[in-house]
């Protein structure tokens, strides 16, 4: 009886472990997306809680597949204890024209512990999951964990 618990246990997670990487392929086939963060200027600024400290997520994507109308992003999720994104709304990132291949959208971030010094997080990451929208074809899901790349830069050159 114990085998046949330990066997269930793991086939079960064997299969979602597959699961997990063909949806971050079919997602990585389709797009090539980065992720900057810009923390806010002052404690405050956009709360009005002198004590609260938060900024933005910036995703920059760039689809790889023509067929490819937009992205649309259900849940972020910070892989950092001290951060959380409260994620109000769906985000999308259209692609609806065809010279358009290229797009971005941002998402607030909130620092959730008041000790917690957080000066840089180049190198961490962040899992989003949502569909992909393409033209004639029924949407498809994914889940992705991305790399956050560098400091925002407003005006790229």
């Amino acid at each position: 009886m114990m085998t046949i618990a330990v066997l269930i246990f793991l086939f079960l997670g064997g299969y979602l472990f597959w699961r997990k990487r063909q949806l971050e392929q079919r997602f990585n086939r389709s797009v090539g997306m980065t992720v900057s963060y810009m923390f806010q200027e002052r404690p405050g600024q956009y709360s009005g809680d002198r004590n609260a400290r938060s900024g933005v997520f910036v995703f920059k994507a760039e689809r790889n597949d023509d067929r490819l109308k937009n992205i649309v992003i259900r849940k972020v999720k910070p892989l950092h204890s001290a951060l959380d994104v409260n994620l109000e709304q769906i985000l999308v990132i259209p692609f609806e024209r065809k010279d358009n291949i290229k797009s971005d959208v941002s998402v607030r971030f909130k620092v959730n512990r008041r000790a917690a010094k957080i000066e840089n997080l180049t190198g961490g990451r962040v899992t989003i999951s949502g569909v992909l929208n393409f033209e004639q074809n029924r949407p498809e899901s994914f889940t992705a964990t991305l790399p956050i790349s560098d400091l925002y830069q407003e005006a790229e050159v």
